[in-house]
Protein backbone atom coordinates (compact mmCIF):
# COMPACT_ATOMS: atom_id res chain seq x y z
CA UNK A 1 0.00 0.00 0.00
CA UNK A 2 1.15 3.54 -0.73
CA UNK A 3 1.97 5.22 2.56
CA UNK A 4 2.83 8.47 0.76
CA UNK A 5 -0.84 9.21 0.08
CA UNK A 6 -2.03 11.56 2.80
CA UNK A 7 -5.45 12.64 1.59
CA UNK A 8 -6.45 9.78 -0.70
CA UNK A 9 -6.96 6.10 0.00
CA UNK A 10 -6.17 3.67 -2.81
CA UNK A 11 -9.18 1.79 -4.10
CA UNK A 12 -10.37 -0.41 -6.96
CA UNK A 13 -13.71 -0.66 -8.75
CA UNK A 14 -15.05 -2.95 -11.44
CA UNK A 15 -17.68 -2.09 -14.04
CA UNK A 16 -19.52 -5.39 -14.53
CA UNK A 17 -21.38 -5.79 -17.83
CA UNK A 18 -23.37 -8.98 -18.43
CA UNK A 19 -25.28 -10.21 -21.46
CA UNK A 20 -29.05 -10.30 -21.41
CA UNK A 21 -30.57 -13.34 -23.12
CA UNK A 22 -33.77 -12.74 -25.09
CA UNK A 23 -33.58 -9.15 -23.84
CA UNK A 24 -34.75 -10.15 -20.39
CA UNK A 25 -32.88 -9.72 -17.12
CA UNK A 26 -32.64 -12.83 -14.93
CA UNK A 27 -35.06 -11.98 -12.15
CA UNK A 28 -33.29 -14.34 -9.74
CA UNK A 29 -30.15 -12.25 -10.13
CA UNK A 30 -31.46 -8.70 -10.10
CA UNK A 31 -33.97 -6.45 -8.44
CA UNK A 32 -34.76 -4.28 -11.42
CA UNK A 33 -36.20 -4.07 -14.88
CA UNK A 34 -35.63 -5.48 -18.36
CA UNK A 35 -33.19 -4.17 -20.93
CA UNK A 36 -34.17 -3.10 -24.41
CA UNK A 37 -33.26 -5.07 -27.53
CA UNK A 38 -29.93 -4.18 -29.19
CA UNK A 39 -29.57 -1.45 -31.77
CA UNK A 40 -26.32 0.12 -32.89
CA UNK A 41 -25.35 3.62 -31.77
CA UNK A 42 -22.97 5.63 -34.02
CA UNK A 43 -19.46 5.33 -32.57
CA UNK A 44 -18.25 8.80 -33.49
CA UNK A 45 -21.42 10.77 -32.99
CA UNK A 46 -20.34 13.42 -30.50
CA UNK A 47 -23.39 15.62 -30.53
CA UNK A 48 -26.01 13.00 -29.74
CA UNK A 49 -28.40 14.53 -27.24
CA UNK A 50 -30.46 12.86 -24.55
CA UNK A 51 -33.67 12.97 -26.61
CA UNK A 52 -32.03 10.88 -29.34
CA UNK A 53 -30.43 8.59 -26.75
CA UNK A 54 -33.90 7.42 -25.81
CA UNK A 55 -33.77 5.13 -28.84
CA UNK A 56 -30.38 3.60 -27.93
CA UNK A 57 -30.78 -0.10 -27.16
CA UNK A 58 -28.47 -2.53 -25.39
CA UNK A 59 -27.93 -6.29 -25.27
CA UNK A 60 -26.28 -6.16 -21.84
CA UNK A 61 -26.88 -4.82 -18.35
CA UNK A 62 -24.50 -3.15 -15.90
CA UNK A 63 -24.39 -3.77 -12.16
CA UNK A 64 -24.70 -0.88 -9.74
CA UNK A 65 -25.20 -1.02 -6.00
CA UNK A 66 -27.08 1.49 -3.87
CA UNK A 67 -25.04 2.60 -0.89
CA UNK A 68 -26.65 2.69 2.53
CA UNK A 69 -27.92 5.95 4.01
CA UNK A 70 -25.49 5.31 6.87
CA UNK A 71 -22.50 5.19 4.55
CA UNK A 72 -19.77 7.69 5.41
CA UNK A 73 -19.01 8.18 1.70
CA UNK A 74 -21.70 9.03 -0.86
CA UNK A 75 -24.76 7.75 1.04
CA UNK A 76 -27.70 6.66 -1.14
CA UNK A 77 -25.55 6.77 -4.29
CA UNK A 78 -25.59 4.19 -7.07
CA UNK A 79 -22.01 2.95 -7.50
CA UNK A 80 -20.08 0.16 -9.17
CA UNK A 81 -18.85 -2.56 -6.78
CA UNK A 82 -15.44 -1.92 -5.26
CA UNK A 83 -13.62 -0.57 -2.24
CA UNK A 84 -10.33 0.31 -0.59
CA UNK A 85 -7.24 -1.81 -1.00
CA UNK A 86 -6.12 -4.01 1.89
CA UNK A 87 -2.51 -4.99 2.70
CA UNK A 88 -3.48 -8.60 2.01
CA UNK A 89 -4.13 -7.69 -1.64
CA UNK A 90 -0.37 -7.05 -1.90
CA UNK A 91 0.60 -10.16 0.08
CA UNK A 92 3.52 -12.06 -1.43
CA UNK A 93 1.61 -15.26 -0.67
CA UNK A 94 -0.37 -14.62 -3.87
CA UNK A 95 2.75 -15.52 -5.87
CA UNK A 96 2.50 -19.11 -4.67
CA UNK A 97 -1.26 -19.10 -5.24
CA UNK A 98 -0.83 -18.13 -8.90
CA UNK A 99 1.88 -20.68 -9.64
CA UNK A 100 2.29 -22.55 -11.94
CA UNK A 101 -0.02 -20.45 -14.14
CA UNK A 102 2.00 -17.26 -14.00
CA UNK A 103 4.62 -15.40 -12.04
CA UNK A 104 5.92 -11.89 -11.42
CA UNK A 105 6.30 -9.32 -12.71
CA UNK A 106 3.24 -9.18 -15.02
CA UNK A 107 1.32 -12.37 -14.11
CA UNK A 108 0.32 -12.73 -17.81
CA UNK A 109 -1.99 -9.71 -17.72
CA UNK A 110 0.00 -8.02 -20.46
CA UNK A 111 2.27 -5.01 -20.42
CA UNK A 112 0.88 -1.49 -20.81
CA UNK A 113 2.53 0.47 -23.61
CA UNK A 114 1.73 3.90 -22.23
CA UNK A 115 3.73 6.59 -24.05
CA UNK A 116 3.08 9.29 -21.45
CA UNK A 117 3.48 9.09 -17.68
CA UNK A 118 1.81 6.10 -16.08
CA UNK A 119 -0.68 6.99 -13.29
CA UNK A 120 1.19 6.93 -9.95
CA UNK A 121 -1.15 4.26 -8.56
CA UNK A 122 0.35 1.88 -11.14
CA UNK A 123 3.81 3.44 -11.56
CA UNK A 124 4.83 3.08 -7.92
CA UNK A 125 7.39 0.34 -7.32
CA UNK A 126 5.65 -1.71 -4.65
CA UNK A 127 8.87 -3.58 -3.91
CA UNK A 128 9.95 -0.49 -1.98
CA UNK A 129 7.01 -1.23 0.32
CA UNK A 130 7.93 -4.90 0.66
CA UNK A 131 5.60 -6.41 -1.94
CA UNK A 132 6.47 -8.32 -5.10
CA UNK A 133 2.87 -7.91 -6.27
CA UNK A 134 2.57 -5.00 -8.75
CA UNK A 135 -0.31 -2.59 -8.54
CA UNK A 136 -1.81 -3.93 -11.78
CA UNK A 137 -2.33 -7.28 -10.02
CA UNK A 138 -3.10 -6.18 -6.45
CA UNK A 139 -5.82 -3.73 -7.47
CA UNK A 140 -7.49 -6.43 -9.57
CA UNK A 141 -7.44 -8.71 -6.53
CA UNK A 142 -8.92 -5.87 -4.48
CA UNK A 143 -11.72 -5.24 -7.00
CA UNK A 144 -12.58 -8.96 -7.16
CA UNK A 145 -12.59 -9.30 -3.37
CA UNK A 146 -14.75 -6.21 -2.85
CA UNK A 147 -17.16 -7.29 -5.60
CA UNK A 148 -17.72 -10.58 -3.79
CA UNK A 149 -18.16 -8.87 -0.43
CA UNK A 150 -20.72 -6.37 -1.78
CA UNK A 151 -22.62 -8.38 -4.40
CA UNK A 152 -21.86 -12.07 -3.86
CA UNK A 153 -20.35 -12.35 -7.36
CA UNK A 154 -17.12 -14.34 -7.21
CA UNK A 155 -14.82 -13.63 -10.16
CA UNK A 156 -12.38 -16.52 -9.83
CA UNK A 157 -10.95 -19.33 -11.95
CA UNK A 158 -10.49 -23.00 -11.06
CA UNK A 159 -7.02 -24.07 -10.03
CA UNK A 160 -6.45 -25.73 -13.41
CA UNK A 161 -4.12 -25.40 -16.45
CA UNK A 162 -3.73 -21.93 -17.90
CA UNK A 163 -5.91 -22.72 -20.93
CA UNK A 164 -8.71 -21.55 -18.66
CA UNK A 165 -7.19 -18.09 -18.32
CA UNK A 166 -9.11 -16.89 -21.41
CA UNK A 167 -12.50 -17.55 -19.84
CA UNK A 168 -14.32 -14.56 -18.36
CA UNK A 169 -17.30 -16.23 -16.73
CA UNK A 170 -18.11 -16.19 -13.03
CA UNK A 171 -17.94 -19.72 -11.62
CA UNK A 172 -21.14 -20.84 -9.96
CA UNK A 173 -20.52 -22.25 -6.49
CA UNK A 174 -23.02 -23.41 -3.92
CA UNK A 175 -24.62 -20.20 -2.67
CA UNK A 176 -24.97 -21.51 0.86
CA UNK A 177 -21.22 -22.07 1.00
CA UNK A 178 -20.47 -18.63 -0.41
CA UNK A 179 -22.88 -17.05 2.07
CA UNK A 180 -20.66 -18.36 4.85
CA UNK A 181 -17.56 -16.76 3.37
CA UNK A 182 -18.94 -13.27 2.69
CA UNK A 183 -19.14 -12.09 6.32
CA UNK A 184 -15.73 -13.63 6.96
CA UNK A 185 -14.22 -11.47 4.21
CA UNK A 186 -16.10 -8.41 5.43
CA UNK A 187 -14.57 -8.96 8.86
CA UNK A 188 -11.05 -9.66 7.59
CA UNK A 189 -9.87 -9.25 3.99
CA UNK A 190 -7.14 -11.84 4.56
CA UNK A 191 -9.86 -14.48 4.47
CA UNK A 192 -10.08 -14.03 0.69
CA UNK A 193 -6.88 -16.01 0.29
CA UNK A 194 -8.29 -18.69 2.61
CA UNK A 195 -11.44 -18.83 0.48
CA UNK A 196 -9.37 -19.36 -2.67
CA UNK A 197 -7.43 -22.18 -1.03
CA UNK A 198 -10.60 -23.81 0.29
CA UNK A 199 -12.40 -23.64 -3.07
CA UNK A 200 -9.22 -24.45 -5.02
CA UNK A 201 -9.45 -21.33 -7.19
CA UNK A 202 -7.58 -18.12 -7.99
CA UNK A 203 -8.81 -14.55 -8.62
CA UNK A 204 -9.59 -14.07 -12.30
CA UNK A 205 -7.35 -11.03 -12.71
CA UNK A 206 -7.25 -11.60 -16.50
CA UNK A 207 -10.97 -10.90 -16.91
CA UNK A 208 -10.54 -7.33 -15.62
CA UNK A 209 -9.35 -4.79 -18.19
CA UNK A 210 -7.87 -1.46 -17.18
CA UNK A 211 -10.41 1.32 -17.84
CA UNK A 212 -9.80 4.58 -15.92
CA UNK A 213 -8.31 6.22 -12.82
CA UNK A 214 -10.26 8.77 -10.78
CA UNK A 215 -9.14 10.96 -7.89
CA UNK A 216 -11.85 12.21 -5.56
CA UNK A 217 -11.83 16.03 -6.00
CA UNK A 218 -10.90 18.28 -3.10
CA UNK A 219 -14.35 19.91 -3.01
CA UNK A 220 -15.83 16.58 -1.86
CA UNK A 221 -15.73 16.66 1.93
CA UNK A 222 -14.75 13.65 3.96
CA UNK A 223 -13.08 10.60 2.43
CA UNK A 224 -11.13 10.79 -0.81
CA UNK A 225 -10.03 7.92 -3.02
CA UNK A 226 -7.48 7.26 -5.72
CA UNK A 227 -9.60 4.67 -7.51
CA UNK A 228 -8.75 2.39 -10.41
CA UNK A 229 -11.73 1.44 -12.58
CA UNK A 230 -11.60 -1.92 -14.37
CA UNK A 231 -14.20 -3.39 -16.72
CA UNK A 232 -15.30 -7.02 -16.93
CA UNK A 233 -17.72 -8.56 -19.45
CA UNK A 234 -19.75 -11.66 -18.60
CA UNK A 235 -22.01 -13.60 -20.97
CA UNK A 236 -24.81 -13.91 -18.41
CA UNK A 237 -25.93 -12.14 -15.26
CA UNK A 238 -24.68 -14.19 -12.29
CA UNK A 239 -26.48 -14.68 -9.01
CA UNK A 240 -26.34 -11.31 -7.26
CA UNK A 241 -27.21 -10.31 -3.70
CA UNK A 242 -26.32 -7.02 -2.02
CA UNK A 243 -24.78 -7.32 1.43
CA UNK A 244 -27.50 -5.41 3.31
CA UNK A 245 -24.87 -3.40 5.16
CA UNK A 246 -22.80 -1.13 2.94
CA UNK A 247 -25.21 -1.71 0.05
CA UNK A 248 -28.99 -1.99 0.37
CA UNK A 249 -30.01 -2.72 -3.23
CA UNK A 250 -28.49 -4.11 -6.41
CA UNK A 251 -29.55 -3.09 -9.91
CA UNK A 252 -28.80 -4.69 -13.28
CA UNK A 253 -29.88 -2.20 -15.93
CA UNK A 254 -28.64 -0.81 -19.22
CA UNK A 255 -26.36 2.26 -19.05
CA UNK A 256 -29.14 4.36 -20.53
CA UNK A 257 -31.65 3.19 -17.90
CA UNK A 258 -29.29 4.33 -15.14
CA UNK A 259 -28.88 7.72 -16.83
CA UNK A 260 -32.65 8.04 -17.22
CA UNK A 261 -33.13 7.17 -13.55
CA UNK A 262 -30.61 9.81 -12.54
CA UNK A 263 -32.07 12.51 -14.80
CA UNK A 264 -35.60 11.82 -13.53
CA UNK A 265 -34.48 12.05 -9.89
CA UNK A 266 -35.15 8.38 -9.21
CA UNK A 267 -31.68 7.93 -7.77
CA UNK A 268 -28.30 9.60 -7.43
CA UNK A 269 -25.31 8.66 -9.59
CA UNK A 270 -21.95 10.34 -8.77
CA UNK A 271 -20.23 12.10 -11.67
CA UNK A 272 -17.47 9.48 -12.23
CA UNK A 273 -20.08 6.73 -12.57
CA UNK A 274 -22.28 9.02 -14.69
CA UNK A 275 -19.32 9.70 -16.97
CA UNK A 276 -18.49 6.00 -17.33
CA UNK A 277 -22.12 5.11 -18.04
CA UNK A 278 -22.04 7.71 -20.80
CA UNK A 279 -18.96 6.04 -22.26
CA UNK A 280 -20.79 2.72 -22.33
CA UNK A 281 -23.58 4.37 -24.33
CA UNK A 282 -21.18 4.39 -27.27
CA UNK A 283 -20.89 0.60 -27.07
CA UNK A 284 -24.39 -0.91 -26.85
CA UNK A 285 -23.34 -4.46 -27.81
CA UNK A 286 -21.59 -6.68 -25.28
CA UNK A 287 -19.32 -8.21 -27.91
CA UNK A 288 -18.33 -4.75 -29.11
CA UNK A 289 -17.65 -3.59 -25.54
CA UNK A 290 -15.60 -6.69 -24.76
CA UNK A 291 -13.52 -6.32 -27.92
CA UNK A 292 -12.98 -2.61 -27.33
CA UNK A 293 -11.82 -3.11 -23.73
CA UNK A 294 -9.50 -5.89 -24.85
CA UNK A 295 -8.02 -3.92 -27.77
CA UNK A 296 -7.22 -0.80 -25.73
CA UNK A 297 -6.09 -2.63 -22.56
CA UNK A 298 -2.41 -2.22 -23.40
CA UNK A 299 -2.79 1.55 -23.87
CA UNK A 300 -3.39 2.24 -20.19
CA UNK A 301 -5.34 5.17 -18.77
CA UNK A 302 -4.93 8.70 -17.48
CA UNK A 303 -5.30 9.88 -13.89
CA UNK A 304 -8.17 12.35 -13.68
CA UNK A 305 -8.38 14.92 -10.91
CA UNK A 306 -11.68 16.83 -11.38
CA UNK A 307 -11.57 20.58 -10.72
CA UNK A 308 -14.70 22.56 -9.86
CA UNK A 309 -15.55 25.76 -11.74
CA UNK A 310 -18.07 27.90 -9.84
CA UNK A 311 -20.11 30.22 -12.07
CA UNK A 312 -22.95 32.67 -11.37
CA UNK A 313 -25.67 30.18 -12.35
CA UNK A 314 -24.19 26.83 -11.37
CA UNK A 315 -20.97 24.90 -11.44
CA UNK A 316 -18.93 22.79 -13.82
CA UNK A 317 -16.51 19.92 -13.34
CA UNK A 318 -13.38 20.37 -15.45
CA UNK A 319 -11.35 17.43 -16.72
CA UNK A 320 -7.88 17.22 -18.30
CA UNK A 321 -7.84 18.75 -21.77
CA UNK A 322 -10.34 21.50 -21.02
CA UNK A 323 -8.97 24.97 -21.74
CA UNK A 324 -9.67 26.14 -18.18
CA UNK A 325 -8.16 23.06 -16.53
CA UNK A 326 -5.10 24.06 -14.45
CA UNK A 327 -1.74 23.32 -16.06
CA UNK A 328 -0.30 22.08 -12.76
CA UNK A 329 -3.03 20.83 -10.39
CA UNK A 330 -2.13 20.47 -6.72
CA UNK A 331 -2.03 16.68 -6.38
CA UNK A 332 -0.96 16.96 -2.76
CA UNK A 333 -4.57 17.65 -1.76
CA UNK A 334 -3.44 20.35 0.64
CA UNK A 335 -5.86 22.95 -0.73
CA UNK A 336 -9.05 23.16 -2.73
CA UNK A 337 -8.62 23.79 -6.44
CA UNK A 338 -11.91 25.62 -7.11
CA UNK A 339 -12.03 28.24 -9.87
CA UNK A 340 -14.62 31.00 -9.42
CA UNK A 341 -16.15 33.42 -11.92
CA UNK A 342 -19.00 35.94 -11.98
CA UNK A 343 -19.88 34.82 -15.54
CA UNK A 344 -22.50 32.27 -16.47
CA UNK A 345 -21.70 28.70 -17.44
CA UNK A 346 -22.67 29.45 -21.03
CA UNK A 347 -20.42 32.53 -21.21
CA UNK A 348 -17.49 30.56 -19.83
CA UNK A 349 -18.14 27.77 -22.33
CA UNK A 350 -18.38 30.04 -25.37
CA UNK A 351 -15.13 31.83 -24.52
CA UNK A 352 -12.94 28.75 -25.01
CA UNK A 353 -12.21 26.34 -27.87
CA UNK A 354 -11.23 23.16 -25.99
CA UNK A 355 -14.00 21.65 -23.91
CA UNK A 356 -13.99 18.74 -21.50
CA UNK A 357 -16.44 19.53 -18.74
CA UNK A 358 -19.70 18.60 -17.06
CA UNK A 359 -22.07 21.43 -16.21
CA UNK A 360 -24.39 21.07 -13.21
CA UNK A 361 -27.22 23.48 -12.55
CA UNK A 362 -28.70 21.20 -9.91
CA UNK A 363 -28.21 17.61 -8.77
CA UNK A 364 -30.20 16.08 -11.63
CA UNK A 365 -29.55 18.59 -14.41
CA UNK A 366 -26.19 17.52 -15.81
CA UNK A 367 -24.72 18.13 -19.27
CA UNK A 368 -21.43 17.02 -20.79
CA UNK A 369 -19.48 19.19 -23.25
CA UNK A 370 -16.41 17.68 -24.89
CA UNK A 371 -14.74 18.33 -28.26
CA UNK A 372 -11.22 16.98 -27.73
CA UNK A 373 -9.82 13.62 -28.77
CA UNK A 374 -9.84 11.08 -25.92
CA UNK A 375 -6.34 9.90 -24.99
CA UNK A 376 -5.13 6.30 -24.88
CA UNK A 377 -7.57 5.09 -27.56
CA UNK A 378 -10.48 5.57 -25.18
CA UNK A 379 -13.92 7.02 -25.90
CA UNK A 380 -15.70 10.00 -24.44
CA UNK A 381 -19.31 9.70 -23.30
CA UNK A 382 -22.05 10.62 -25.69
CA UNK A 383 -23.07 14.23 -25.09
CA UNK A 384 -25.99 13.53 -22.81
CA UNK A 385 -28.20 16.38 -21.70
CA UNK A 386 -31.40 15.93 -19.77
CA UNK A 387 -34.50 17.50 -21.26
CA UNK A 388 -36.21 18.91 -18.19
Amino acid sequence: MNRDLRYWKEAATVILAAGVRNNLVNTSATSTQTCRPPLSVPKRERTLTYSRLETALFDYAVLMLQRSSKSSFMPHAQVFPGGTVDPSDFSNEWIQMFQPFCEPPNFKIGAVRQPAKRPPIFAMDRRKLGSEIPGEVAFRICAIRETFEESGILLVKPNAPDKYLKSQEAIQYDQKELAIWRPLLQKNAENFMKLCRELDCIPNIWALKEWSNWLTPTFVKGKRFDAVFFICCLQEIPFTLHDGRETIQHNWMSPLDFIEGYNSGKFYVPTPQWYELGRLCRLPHLQELQQFSQDRASDGCERWFPIRLVASDGSAILYPGDELYPEDPDYTGEREMDISSSKTLEQLRLEVTRLHRIELRDQHNTALYVNIEPPYKHVHPLMIKAQL
